[in-house]
């Protein structure tokens, strides 16, 4: 994993478990960054330039796994006036009335990723095939439009 630049993981399910450990890591850096401006020598492996962006989808807010440090960190950054993470939530059960999220198909995941072209180091898919299987196809024809070579892009 390169220490800067943009990470991007899109995951399903218990897939956003094996992204915890970093959010947590950011969630901790950017608190001793801010606040003491003393950052621990072994909270020093990121640059400043390191953005994490985290997609995850779930059925509904009860099956969220790991959903609530990623909202801590989320509110944690904007107290802190810190920009180094973002997170998407797509939730497939919805309310009566309310509108289903876009399905994460080719056009989409172009469209989201074309935003940061040529800043993206990684981008990692973590969740069931059939969802796998999309972002594999989508990557054979968008990953030379967004400056990606095969090693930055890993589908687990």
């Amino acid at each position: 994993m390169s220490q800067k630049g943009i990470h991007v993981a899109f995951c399903a399910g218990t897939g956003a478990l094996i992204f915890l450990d970093l959010i947590a890591y950011l969630l901790i850096k950017n608190s001793f960054k801010k606040l003491s401006h003393i950052i621990p020598e072994n909270m020093k492996h990121l640059a400043d330039d390191f953005e994490f962006h985290i997609y995850c989808s779930w059925e509904d807010r009860d099956q969220a796994i790991g959903l609530e440090i990623m909202e801590m960190l989320e509110k944690v950054n904007e107290c802190l006036q810190m920009t180094n993470f973002k997170l998407t939530t797509r939730f497939s059960k919805v309310k009566e009335g309310e509108s289903k999220p876009p399905r994460w198909d080719q056009n989409w995941i172009e469209k989201e990723l074309m935003q940061n072209k040529g800043k993206m180091k990684k981008v990692w898919v973590s969740g069931p095939p059939i969802m796998n299987e999309t972002f594999d196809r989508a990557f054979e024809n968008i990953g030379p439009n967004l400056g990606l070579k095969d090693f930055e892009i890993d589908i687990m």
